[in-house]
């Protein structure tokens, strides 16, 4: 009887022992996405405010090492050296979006600013912005939005010219402009000829070079880089 009580907490510390060792070396299941995850899965672009340089970008729900596991297009490490070791993402305080690289440190930490539209800032680098991908394409100008009779103008004062950007090939991806009678000498000095998009960006192209508008609205356009006497382009 003496031998049977004292093999008992022999027995017993074993079985303690070994659930414990099963216990430490069990992966810890990773908790399931909440709604503001589930939200984000899919494909999204990062971008400089110019939207010169980018970084598509594919969210998945599957765990791994330091979050929620990712897909990087290969050109985002030279779009954005920061982001060339960039390896996962979860979901932060106030539905924040963080990005991480492999080693768990912050790369990026997005807020969201409107609907579906996210905003990080990066010591050194500026601000990033970040959309999904359809909201991406849905925004990309075509020229056959822009085709027709446009005014340019200098802010709060009168017209300086009226043109037409036309549908007319000008060669490769030009289109023929047209000035209409009574522009200012500025535009006429200028004496646009032809017009194209690139990258968003609508270039007005003549003999004394090309001027680049950004879009500012749905009808307006603004001359870049931008100054403290814009020139715009309205549409009629």
């Amino acid at each position: 009887m003496t031998s049977s009580r004292a093999a008992l907490p022999i027995w017993f510390s074993a079985v303690v022992a070994a659930f414990a060792i099963c216990t430490t070396q069990a992966p810890a299941q990773a908790p399931a996405p909440n709604e503001a995850a589930q939200a984000m899965a899919g494909a999204w672009e990062i971008s400089n405010a110019a939207r010169d340089k980018t970084c598509p970008i594919i969210f998945s729900l599957d765990t791994g090492e330091r979050g929620f596991k990712l897909e990087a297009d290969p050109g985002c490490g030279t779009a954005f050296p920061s982001l060339k070791d960039i390896a996962a993402w979860a979901v932060g305080p106030k539905d924040s979006i963080r990005l991480f690289d492999s080693k768990g440190a912050v790369l990026l930490d997005f807020s969201e600013v409107e609907s579906r539209m996210f905003e990080a800032e990066r010591k050194g680098e500026g601000l990033f912005f970040m959309r999904t991908q359809d909201a991406v394409r849905a925004a990309t100008v075509s020229p056959e939005q822009l085709f027709g009779d446009w005014t340019l103008l200098k802010e709060f004062e009168k017209p300086l010219c009226r043109i037409t950007l036309s549908n007319a090939s000008a060669g490769g991806e030009n289109y023929k402009l047209v000035l209409k009678g009574g522009c200012d000498p500025s535009i006429t000095g200028f004496a646009p000829s032809t017009w194209r998009l690139q990258e968003n960006e609508l270039l007005l192209s003549g003999r004394a070079g090309t001027w680049r508008f950004a879009e500012s609205d749905a009808t307006t356009w603004e001359r870049i880089p931008p100054s403290t006497d814009p020139l715009l382009m309205m549409k009629q």
